[in-house]
């Protein structure tokens, strides 16, 4: 896991008039790249650097820490209505990944907060559940008596991928200590809609052809001329429709057309049975046959009322070695009638011990994988 150093200003995280806070941070932007050459802006008001060439220059972690805060303390911060500056209130905390680095950076004081490599698993533990950053699964789980990350990482993972899916188990493992960054906690936009952008530190450069806008025309208009000379069909777009497998909500149209002219729109309840998302990233188009046993050996199969018959325990995929399954949710079934034939299908989703998660279709008699997860 990467280790980082954050550097946090919470009077920068809210953009005002005239991009003052924006200009700030690309100060301290310039400040750390003193010390490196690469500083990523993470949101408004935080920024991050890999500490690994810098702290062995400087001496350490520490030592580093504090060359960065006293740099930082120098800095005029954000100019007001009568131009008089105040200076920058920053945190510097490092730690192994991102979370934990902003976190140290939190509950920085005069001091910069360093925490030891390896121990990111005791660092987090008394934190409050809000750390994750999901207001409704914190919610939950506050709900639920689980107010602290320490007490959330003690849950079996398999608990929390059958109770909240593939995002829970993200946040989890970031409470655990195994993964260093919650999902989506960059974000790649430092300034609101309709603010302009201030500073090279925060925004990309323009094209010299009319950038992201201009780009987009001049794609449309090739492809049209395509469409011109082949038909309509020559250039077709994915767009998503009602289903409830990945496969079935998939639907390539041609490039233009308005959804009234294809039909199906991506909000065509009820689904009962759709697969909960996030999609999978890939999707198999024949699904491809595999097997599901438990802990002895037998398949496991769907009963009647929608439930396993035993708890997966390992999964092979055309037949290729088995691998252990660490974690499951579902199944979801989904009965269908095409005419007056009846079809029985049900979905599960499995995270195998080397972290894959897959998405499997039982149905004629056997399990298919029918997409894989990023």
């Amino acid at each position: 896991m990467q280790r980082l150093m954050v550097v946090w200003c919470p009077g920068l995280e809210q953009e005002e008039e005239h991009g003052r806070q924006a200009r700030a941070l690309a100060r301290v932007v310039s400040a750390l790249e003193a010390f490196t050459p690469r500083v990523e802006v993470i949101r408004p008001g935080v920024c991050a650097m890999a500490t690994r060439g810098p702290s062995r220059y400087f001496g350490g972690d520490e030592a580093l820490a504090g060359h960065v805060a006293r740099a930082v303390a120098g800095i005029d911060g954000v100019q007001g209505a009568e131009g008089c500056g105040t200076g920058i209130d920053a945190g510097v905390g490092v730690a192994d990944g991102l979370s934990a680095a902003l976190l140290a950076a939190r509950a920085a004081g005069d001091d910069p907060v360093v925490v030891a490599p390896g121990t990111t698993p005791s660092f987090l533990a008394p934190w409050p559940i809000a750390a994750i950053e999901r207001p409704d699964l914190a919610d939950l789980l506050a709900r639920l008596g689980i107010r602290t990350l320490g007490r959330f990482a003690q849950v079996p993972e398999a608990h929390v991928l059958a109770r909240f899916g593939t995002e829970g188990v993200a946040c989890h493992r970031v409470a655990r200590g195994i993964e260093g960054e919650l999902p989506g906690q960059r974000v790649s936009s430092m300034h609101g809609p309709g603010e302009a952008a201030s500073g090279p530190a925060l925004v990309h450069q323009p094209g010299f052809f009319g950038g992201a806008a201009g780009a987009e025309a001049r794609a449309a208009t090739a492809v049209q001329r395509v469409q011109e000379l082949l038909g309509p069909e020559a250039a077709v777009v994915a767009r998503l429709q009602g289903g409830r497998g990945p496969g079935e909500r998939a639907r390539l149209v041609p490039f233009g057309a308005r959804r009234t002219e294809t039909g199906g729109t991506r909000d065509d309840p009820p689904w009962p049975g759709q697969v909960p998302t996030p999609a999978p990233v890939l999707v198999y188009s024949p699904t491809l046959p595999a097997l599901v046993v438990d802990a002895d050996g037998r398949p496991v199969g769907v009963t009647a009322d929608g439930m396993v018959s035993a708890a997966p325990a390992r999964l092979s995929i055309t037949g290729e070695r088995w691998v252990g399954v660490a974690g499951w949710a579902g199944p979801w079934p989904a009965d269908e009638r095409w005419w007056s034939t009846r079809r029985r299908r049900a979905r599960m989703q499995v995270v195998t011990v080397d972290g894959t998660a897959h998405l499997l279709i039982r149905e004629r008699g056997g399990w298919w994988l029918q997409g894989t997860y990023d």
